[in-house]
């Protein structure tokens, strides 16, 4: 999600005045476990107190904030890659154990006693994109993963290969555009239309978070496992 703040992030600012520049970077802090509280405390600092690698951090905090300015690849490829995956892997954490379960909490106080049927739909259209988003995230948490973790310890005698994640990759942000749209044309969110704006806004948010999650996976995750294979292969040559 990229919010064109144009602040660029640093070690040394206040994780405080690095909220105020971009709040939707609360998100990145609640995605990565950061809890609040932190006081006059720097960035570098708070990512000491919750080990994690601020120069990961100010990638992740700047692409969201900043993309448009930022040369992402060459920033990504001169990071560790753990931390990323640590990241990837709190996310889904967080849109699996709250996001979603959150948004579904509120679908169901939307409907008014004559929309039964269309609540029906709607509840079953989104249970159904639970479970794909769910098969999606613990294919890459139980298999993807721990694969990536192994390659960066080498050697690598895996039979598994990033080719077979990339092949069977999804966009699983494309039916959340469909559930906004049905909601926004059907829904009349005459029982609490400030609960349907909510919710859109919601998914709206989500839309945007699973795109960037996605582009870190395709576009720099996996052009970087690639050359790590290659490099291993030729090794065992």
């Amino acid at each position: 999600m990229s919010t064109n703040v144009t602040v660029r992030y640093n070690r040394g600012m206040k994780m405080s005045d690095l909220i105020d520049a971009d709040y939707t970077l609360l998100l990145l802090l609640a995605r990565l476990k950061f809890s609040l509280g932190f006081g006059d405390k720097s960035v570098e600092v708070v990512c000491e107190q919750y080990d994690f690698d601020t120069d990961c951090f100010l990638f992740l905090a700047n692409f969201q904030s900043n993309r448009s300015i930022m040369d992402v690849d060459e920033q990504f490829n001169q990071l560790p890659l753990e931390p990323f995956i640590r990241y990837l892997n709190c996310s889904h954490e967080y849109f699996l154990e709250k996001r979603l379960p959150n948004i579904r909490r509120k679908l169901k106080l939307i409907f008014t006693e004559n929309e039964k049927d269309l609540e029906n739909l709607v509840l079953k259209f989104f249970d159904n994109y639970m479970g794909e988003v769910n098969e999606h995230m613990k294919y890459e948490d139980n298999t993807v993963f721990p694969y990536v973790r192994r390659l960066l310890e080498c050697p690598c005698s895996d039979t598994y290969s990033i080719d077979i994640f990339e092949e069977r990759h999804n966009d699983i942000e494309e039916k959340m555009a469909d559930l906004k749209r049905i909601l926004m044309k059907y829904v009349s969110g005459l029982k609490d239309q400030t609960l349907m704006t909510n919710i859109l806004m919601e998914l709206y948010q989500s839309e945007e978070e699973l795109a960037a999650h996605t582009f870190i996976e395709d576009h720099l995750i996996i052009p970087r496992v690639k050359n790590m294979e290659k490099d291993c292969n030729k090794l065992h040559l």
